[in-house]
């Protein structure tokens, strides 16, 4: 891991689950701020970071090359941006003069509604660009155990990541924002945590890879992955079940 990997960022992810009945389950959208500066170093960190993303920024304006910089300038504008950090220094500037791209809302003009035209509901893997919608809550609210609908969002985004939690072997999927429209519109390449079920809750499209032959690799890859989580989930409810029953 590169030396600059420890320090201490603030970043936000965004995260919709999927009932609006429970907290656990609640369909508020979230992101966390993340601190990754210790408090001694905070505020000289932030202005250190400040000025390298200032660099980058120029670089960009004035169409130069960002190969000369170090791994550390690249993260210093991924952070400032809120943007996924991980990758070489080679994948963090491709995702620079994404960002740099789409920022100023061109990500429908390079990523348009037409483009997305495959039903894939119930069957979307890591690699796949898709379209979806999702419904947008009011902040989880205590007292009275659900969140207020706002209305509803549209989000086209690349699946960079999708695993099986630990405790519940829920499937969650990470989604780079290309773009979104609607209620609480989100900035472009911000990571999305959207759980499977919720996913699929309304309608979702996908764009056509290049090599269908090869998703459809991943996409077994994946429902292998998915059927040892669910054994898994069994088996760890029938053991607790055992156990509340007094069997050893």
């Amino acid at each position: 891991m590169a030396p600059d990997s420890d320090r201490k960022y603030k970043r936000r992810v965004f995260c919709l689950s999927s009932s609006s009945s429970s907290e656990d389950n609640c369909d508020d959208d979230e992101f966390e701020e993340i601190s990754n500066y210790s408090e001694e170093e905070e505020d000289g960190g932030e202005e250190e970071e400040e000025s390298v993303c200032e660099r980058v920024v120029s670089l960009l304006k004035e169409g130069n090359e960002l190969e000369g910089l170090y791994l550390k300038h690249c993260k210093a504008y991924l952070r400032h941006y809120g943007l996924r950090l991980a990758g070489t220094k080679a994948v963090c500037i491709q995702r620079i003069k994404e960002h740099w791209r789409l920022k100023d809302g061109n990500g429908e003009a390079l990523n348009p509604r037409s483009s997305f035209f495959i039903n894939c509901r119930g069957d979307v893997c890591k690699g796949d660009v898709v379209m979806f919608v999702q419904k947008v809550y009011s902040k989880f609210n205590n007292v009275t155990r659900h969140g207020k609908i706002l209305g509803t969002r549209t989000v086209a985004g690349r699946v960079v990541n999708e695993s099986y939690g630990s405790a519940k072997q829920q499937h969650t999927f990470t989604v780079e924002v290309l773009w979104s429209k609607g209620v609480k519109k989100l900035p472009p390449l911000s990571p999305l945590l959207v759980k499977g079920r919720n996913l699929y809750k309304l309608r979702t499209f996908r764009q056509c890879w290049n090599n269908e032959a090869e998703r459809q690799k991943i996409l077994a890859e994946k429902h292998k992955r998915g059927t040892a989580a669910r054994l898994a989930r069994t088996m760890k409810k029938s053991t607790m079940a055992w156990s509340e029953n007094g069997v050893s």
